[in-house]
């Protein structure tokens, strides 16, 4: 394992940022500055064309955060150089009192206690210094393999994306950094019979370097025969049935079920139902459900939020009961709650909003043999493809890929594709009657706030057990 190394432009920045905190903090009520270097790359390779691109999360620059009379005011900056502070300084004094206070929302101060902490992760193989060559290299035997791996392969995809992520934040009473990096991979192959094509993915993610690449390896077969399944695939059958979920789906679940509804900022905008739920019965008492950073080690982790919050591991539903929501600094001020580390940016040019970090159902004792083995009818569902929610209604929609054919308790090989799952969340969760004990989570894309305000999360869980109307 070896050290990710610190961000060189924070590191020489620190000192003037730190100034600006100190001149600003004598003349408003709460200051703080949240600092981002965050740098990667994305590969791909498919036939005989490759190609390199800069990761969509690279962004280099600042925000401030003002507290003065109640009302918080932001202030986004960036190329700045030793010796500029104090400029910086008048430029956000300027700004904040020029601005017209009508329609601000009125604040409490929140107490922040005196701490200092520097993180640093580890990888396996650093992709910052392993190089386009190392990576293509590993990337085109993942390539060449999946070709060899099935009778309709006629092309493949693959794609490796890393990040690295570097943050300080300075306020009067904190000095944090962080630094880790997170690597995403997909395995694409495409598979062709007459006329029919189909296409199918294995995904890889979490902290980590170039191993989560590597990790595909062992995946290649059982993929390229999924997707050779689904030459054969039928559409299902629209009526309500028994499912077992995969942990992919099980993931889908809690991430669109109480992910989104428990966002404590749609709790001020009374946007959520979740928020008269709150100690009361939403699932079957087989469910836990947690929002986790840290230790959790997937593309939703880290060490603070993006308001100096320590990251947090927040229970959310504890034996089918609603315990707690995940929120941002401001909407735990406004609901008189503990910011519970989920305030999140897009980037440091975005305001922070109540955001998932990694979303999962906790395990339970049932095996997936014995889950296969009660259903009379039913599939196996597995393959996220999308998935939405309405956190108002509480209506969940997603479709999977790929559906197992269950009859009289065994796999019959058959199956239907595409699965669309709909229905009423608490409906689902109650439904849930065994649930096995070996988890998985998948951090491979990102999600968006009302389309936009884009993260990095991830979400899994166990096998589980449940009903639902598929279409």
């Amino acid at each position: 394992m070896v050290k990710v190394k610190n961000s060189e432009f924070l590191k020489r920045i620190k000192p003037e940022i730190t100034k600006i905190v100190r001149l600003l903090e004598n003349r408003f009520d709460y200051v703080s500055i949240l600092g981002t270097d965050t740098f990667g790359y994305k590969y791909q390779l498919s036939g005989e064309n490759s190609s390199i691109e800069e990761s969509m999360w690279t962004e280099r620059g600042f925000i401030a955060r003002i507290l003065d009379g109640g009302r918080v005011y932001e202030y986004s900056f960036n190329l700045i150089d030793t010796g500029v502070g104090g400029e910086i300084a008048d430029k956000i004094v300027k700004a904040v009192e020029g601005s017209d206070p009508k329609g601000f929302r009125q604040y409490t101060l929140h107490q922040e206690e005196p701490l200092k902490l520097s993180f640093n992760d580890e990888v396996k193989v650093d992709p910052v210094s392993a190089g386009a060559e190392k990576i293509f290299s590993n990337m085109q035997t993942l390539f060449d393999r999946t070709l060899e791996a099935g009778e309709y392969v006629f092309n493949a995809r693959v794609v490796y994306e890393w990040a690295r992520v570097a943050k300080l934040f300075i306020s009067t009473a904190k000095n944090l950094e962080q630094t880790y990096v997170w690597s995403q991979a997909y395995l694409i192959p495409m598979v062709k019979k007459e006329n029919l094509i189909k296409v199918i993915y294995a995904a890889a993610s979490g902290i980590g370097g170039l191993e989560i690449l590597k990790s595909l390896e062992n995946r290649i077969e059982s993929t390229v025969a999924d997707a050779e399944l689904l030459l054969s695939a039928e559409p299902v059958i629209p009526g309500e049935y028994d499912v077992i979920c995969s942990p992919d789906i099980a993931g889908l679940i809690a991430h669109e079920a109480f992910g989104h509804g428990v966002e404590m900022d749609m709790f001020v905008k009374n946007r959520a139902l979740g928020k008269e739920y709150i100690g009361k019965k939403v699932g079957s008492s087989l469910v836990t459900m947690r929002d986790a950073a840290f230790p959790v080690r997937q593309c939703g982790s880290y060490r603070f939020d993006d308001e100096g919050v320590i990251s947090g591991n927040t229970l959310i539903i504890e034996n089918g009961t609603l315990k707690n929501g995940i929120s941002d600094t401001l909407s735990a001020v406004s609901l008189g709650t503990v910011p519970t580390g989920n305030g999140r940016r897009e980037s440091y040019l975005h305001k922070a909003y109540s955001r998932m970090t990694n979303t999962y159902f906790e395990g339970g004792n049932d095996s997936v043999d014995a889950m296969i083995a009660s259903v009379d009818t039913g599939y196996l569902i597995d393959y996220t493809q999308s998935g939405m929610e309405d956190p108002k209604n509480w209506g969940l929609q997603a479709i999977a890929f790929i559906g197992r054919e269950i009859k009289n308790g065994k796999l019959t090989g058959n199956i239907v594709s595409p699965v669309v799952m709909t229905g009423y969340v608490p409906d689902i969760l109650n439904n849930i009657s065994m649930i096995s004990g070996d988890m998985e989570l998948s951090g491979s894309g990102y999600c968006g706030k009302g389309w936009k305000e884009f993260v990095k999360v991830s979400s899994g869980g166990p096998y589980i057990k449940t009903k639902m109307r598929l279409g």
